[in-house]
């Protein structure tokens, strides 16, 4: 009776270990991929000419012009996961809050925001590295 529990045992444990290996590495896959078809950048993006926010003022509040694009793939913001709206200011790269990537088309496309570096008129608060929007309008190319 003994073996043939131990040999019940061994079969049963036998049959499911594949299928926790795979389930174990579809987790890790889920956890640590980020959004997959990005390519994250090192290269600083290049600042263009205008009458950008430079600073931020004493009440938190900035009302102009920004670089807009993923934090992920073209600000730098190793502490992403997954991409994210992200603006730019004075090399500083901060969340965007109350508009979300995908909201400005799709963030994978030739102009979007994974792939390129946009610029946007933008108003709000910085709480926490993190801009509140109550205005996100993407200027023309």
């Amino acid at each position: 009776m003994k073996t043939s529990f131990l040999y019940f045992l061994k079969e049963y444990i036998v049959r499911k270990i594949p299928f926790f290996i795979i389930f174990c590495l579809t987790i890790i896959n889920f956890t640590f991929a980020g959004c997959g078809p990005c390519n994250v950048s090192k290269k600083q993006p290049i600042s263009p000419n205008g009458n950008f926010v430079t600073s931020i003022s004493e009440d938190r509040r900035i009302n102009g012009l920004v670089l807009a694009s993923c934090g992920m793939c073209n600000f730098g913001m190793k502490d992403k996961k997954r991409c994210s709206l992200a603006i730019q200011i004075n090399d500083m790269p901060y969340d965007v809050k109350g508009t979300g990537i995908d909201d400005h088309g799709d963030s994978h496309a030739k102009e979007g925001f994974c792939n390129a570096i946009r610029v946007a008129n933008v108003k709000g608060e910085i709480i926490k590295n993190t801009l509140k929007s109550e205005s996100f309008v993407l200027l023309k190319n």
